[in-house]
């Protein structure tokens, strides 16, 4: 065996030149994705390889798990450096002073690689994001809908193939039209009306386009308006005309997706992954597949915005090699790579109106993303947000749509719902 040994000047040499003590970052990554995994493993190597004296160690915590090990951590210590986080949630954790701001680790990185981050992140994503006037979180992912529909059907209804609906009324009497012409029990779309997120993020982009906003300027419910009725009874109204199925009230997300690949909906509006698995499947009638933006209301046309970040702890006792990492995991080839792997659109405009996004069906969604929205635009997110979302908005559309309210019932118990998770 060969020893190696070091003389007295080469030992001090090294000394001075290795970093004085390594700093260890802790990050709780959400996904179980092999894919996934492997990814993230791409992005740490390269970034110790190119921060010396900064080691990142991964846990991976599911989704599943993510919202009750960060709570318990909270109480009981062990919060991680860093962490992703739901993008409807960034606003709970900031409000209790639990999440360290970002602003110095964006400028620290514009400094380093001449960029404006903040310019560069997605319209929307700034009303999840930027609370208070600070940046809490950098965002990773960021996922819209557009309406899938068959051109074949379309034409057999007596529809124009080339011409989808463009507003939500235009949508409802093409849903009745197309259920109408059907001799096969396919329905005109498959829209959820259910206790379910696919329910909030089809009705967000009815309500916004409508003008109407969950919250007014001094902070109370704002629904209580004749722009969102509008917006509540046209969407309802899709289900009450028999244009859904008739189960859409107990029905989930996953359950829709599968009936437009299985051929039973002539319409859905639905993210970019149902194309691959269209892809994947190749139905028959794959070639008559089109997407178009979704429907726009009196006021605008908003597309959901969902996603993901990543957050910086205010526990961390290491934030500046923290920030260091955030920055290099959200931004440049290795997110690239991270987000090719993921299958999903980063959250840099700059990244998503590049390759591989300027393949189908990626063009259209870039697009609509300048025009997608948090729930509660043109307000900040609140911390009540994640709450909101899935207790109240939802069911206010369940009820209207089982004919067990009527539309002003269904608002001013909705608004009466808001306003009490509020004052808490």
């Amino acid at each position: 065996m060969r020893h190696h040994l070091l003389t007295a000047t080469a030992l001090a040499s090294l000394l001075l030149t290795a970093p004085a003590f390594a700093q260890t970052v802790t990050f709780w990554q959400f996904s179980t994705n092999p894919n996934d995994i492997a990814a993230w493993e791409g992005i740490i190597e390269a970034f110790e390889a190119s921060h010396e004296g900064i080691d990142v160690v991964m846990e991976i915590v599911p989704w599943s798990e993510q919202q009750q090990r960060l709570v318990t951590a909270l109480t009981t210590g062990g919060l991680p450096d860093v962490s992703m986080l739901g993008n409807n949630v960034v606003a709970q954790f900031q409000a209790t002073g639990a999440l360290a701001p970002l602003d110095d680790a964006f400028a620290a990185y514009d400094a380093a690689n001449g960029t404006n981050v903040a310019e560069d992140i997605w319209p929307g994503d700034k009303g999840y994001y930027n609370l208070g006037g600070q940046w809490w979180a950098s965002p990773i992912a960021v996922e819209t809908r557009a309406l899938y529909y068959r051109k074949d059907l379309f034409e057999a209804a007596g529809l124009d193939p080339n011409d989808p609906p463009d507003t939500w009324e235009e949508l409802r009497a093409a849903a009745k039209t197309l259920t109408e012409a059907s001799e096969d029990g396919v329905y005109g779309i498959g829209l959820g009306t259910s206790l379910d997120y696919f329910t909030v993020h089809n009705f967000m982009s009815a309500y916004l386009g409508y003008g109407a906003r969950m919250l007014n300027d001094d902070g109370t419910c704002g629904f209580d308006t004749p722009e969102f009725k509008e917006a509540l009874s046209v969407y309802t109204g899709i289900a009450l005309d028999g244009s859904t199925h008739p189960d859409a009230a107990s029905m989930n997300g996953d359950t829709f997706q599968r009936g437009f690949l299985d051929g039973r909906y002539a319409m859905i509006l639905m993210h970019p992954s149902l194309y691959r698995d269209l892809q994947t499947e190749q139905p028959e009638w794959l070639d008559q597949v089109a997407i178009a933006k979704v429907p726009a209301g009196p006021a605008n046309r908003s597309g959901f915005l969902g996603g993901w970040p990543l957050v910086m702890w205010e526990a961390s006792q290491n934030k500046e090699a923290a920030g260091q990492f955030i920055m290099f995991a959200t931004h440049g080839d290795a997110f690239k790579d991270l987000a090719i792997a993921g299958g999903f659109i980063p959250g840099s405009i700059s990244l998503a109106q590049g390759a591989p996004w300027t393949e189908e069906p990626y063009p259209l969604f870039v697009e609509q993303l300048q025009d997608a929205r948090p729930y509660q635009y043109p307000s900040e997110a609140i911390a009540q947000m994640g709450q909101l979302e899935v207790d109240t908005i939802q069911k206010a559309v369940q009820a209207v749509a089982l004919g067990q309210k009527d539309v002003d019932q269904a608002t001013a118990d909705l608004c009466t719902d808001i306003n009490t998770v509020l004052q808490r």
